[in-house]
């Protein structure tokens, strides 16, 4: 005689000791796919600013060479540009750009146009003066052109730009290095011509110098906040590039600091004829 317990169907079930291998299998497959996602996002970022310093090193670089006078926008996006001259003559000047607001030490001048930024970007890497060699560094801090609506500068009441959309913007630092090998001899200059009240040659009939000049543009970011200061991190790339254009003086007093000025006038010819 069979008793209820046997004839009842025996059914296949999970033990505790499956179930609790199936939860560490399922675990440890989370951990791996969440380990993966950060890294992910870290190469969509670096993929990111990349394109966007790869975009304005093309637009700097032809601004620089075309001796572009007007650019909308581009001293927005300054934060500031230290120039430093060693050797024979020891100078150091920051020119400030309208939007940053932090503290710089030394000579501060506004930047107020952009042929300014492009003519401190353009500056010759060495500089013979009659005290000897002078060596001019251009470093200067910007903030993306190519960024989002939503990091650029937009000013409110009071014609102040919201200080929430400058600290979010990628930034980065940019230094810069000309040097000239003038393919045919200098013309000998016996002054500088100041014909407007802006300080600026009208007619461009002074030709410094003729030749091929080697451009190079060094990017270092992202430039991020630590304490009072910013630094900048470990992406860096150079692009270079060969000018073959003119020189033209733009200004015998430099946003005051008694230094002549002069601009790639992309290759355009002058009325200045050269010695045979």
């Amino acid at each position: 005689m069979k008793t209820p317990f046997q004839t009842r169907d025996r059914r296949a079930a999970f033990t505790l000791t499956e179930l609790a291998l199936c939860i560490a299998v399922v675990g440890i497959a989370l951990t791996a796919i969440i380990g993966v996602l950060p890294s992910g996002l870290n190469v969509q970022k670096q993929n990111r600013e990349d394109t966007l310093v790869a975009q304005d090193a093309q637009f700097l670089i032809e601004s620089i060479r075309s001796g572009a006078m007007a650019i909308p926008d581009l001293t927005n996006q300054v934060d500031f540009i230290l120039w430093r001259r060693t050797g024979a003559q020891r100078q150091e000047f920051y020119f400030r750009g309208p939007n940053y607001q932090e503290a710089l030490p030394g000579t501060v001048i506004p930047l107020t146009a952009s042929w300014q930024v492009t003519a401190l970007l353009g500056m010759p890497r060495f500089e013979a003066i009659p005290a000897g060699l002078v060596q001019n560094e251009v470093t200067a801090q910007f903030r993306t052109f190519s960024s989002p609506f939503s990091e650029k500068p937009y000013r409110g009441v009071g014609g102040r730009p919201d200080p929430s959309r400058l600290e979010t913007a990628m930034r980065y630092l940019v230094t810069s290095e000309t040097q000239s090998t003038p393919t045919r001899p200098p013309l000998v200059l016996n002054g500088y011509t100041n014909v407007v009240a802006s300080n600026i040659v009208a007619s461009q009939v002074l030709r410094i110098e003729q030749g091929l000049s080697d451009f190079r543009l060094t990017f270092q970011w992202p430039v991020y906040r630590v304490g009072g200061d910013f630094r900048a991190g470990n992406s860096r790339r150079s692009y270079r590039t060969l000018v073959r254009s003119d020189r033209d003086l733009l200004t015998t007093n430099f946003l005051g600091t008694l230094h002549p000025v002069y601009r790639f006038n992309g290759g355009r010819t002058n009325a200045v004829p050269w010695p045979n």
